[in-house]
């Protein structure tokens, strides 16, 4: 009986030290505040604030404001009226004690204008009729990708 008591003991003791580390995983609210896209020196540019206060029993975790770290892949336009992409995908970002807080889930992505049809087709009528010059339309390129200021997304972030 004595044995069986202790284990009780020892059980219920255990779950509650499980119970206090246990991780809360909450949404962050992240903005946009300056366009995201590929410039023409081959660099992302643009920033990404976290929009409003995160809250964990009643204090905040993370302040609204804080910069998040960006994780960008882009593919400039190219020739023949291909398009560029930008996908953007929010890493990490600080709490109030300055630990670092992994985000999750977020990502945004954008194509740019396609003007394949356009390039070919000019390329083609005028390249028949003003031979060397009308080839000159098959390097029109497509447009840019950007995400623009202003563009909500909402990560999650798993707290301890």
């Amino acid at each position: 009986m004595r044995k069986i008591i202790i284990m009780i003991c020892a059980i219920v003791l255990s779950v509650g030290c499980f119970q206090a580390n246990a991780q809360q995983t909450v949404n962050v609210g992240l903005e946009v505040v300056k366009t995201l896209r590929k410039d023409k020196l081959k660099s992302e540019t643009g920033s990404v604030v976290v929009s409003n206060d995160v809250v964990k029993d009643g204090k905040i975790v993370i302040a609204a404001g804080t910069p998040v770290v960006l994780d960008i892949q882009s593919e400039k336009h190219r020739g023949l009226g291909k398009p560029g992409t930008i996908t953007v995908r929010p890493v990490s970002t600080t709490d109030v004690n300055g630990q670092v807080v992994s985000l999750n889930g977020a990502e945004k992505s954008d194509i740019g204008k396609n003007r394949h049809g356009a390039a070919v087709a000019c390329g083609i009528v005028f390249g028949i009729i003003t031979f060397p010059v009308g080839l000159l339309f098959l390097c029109i390129k497509g447009g840019n990708a950007s995400i623009p200021a202003g563009t909500q997304m909402v990560a999650t972030a798993t707290l301890n």
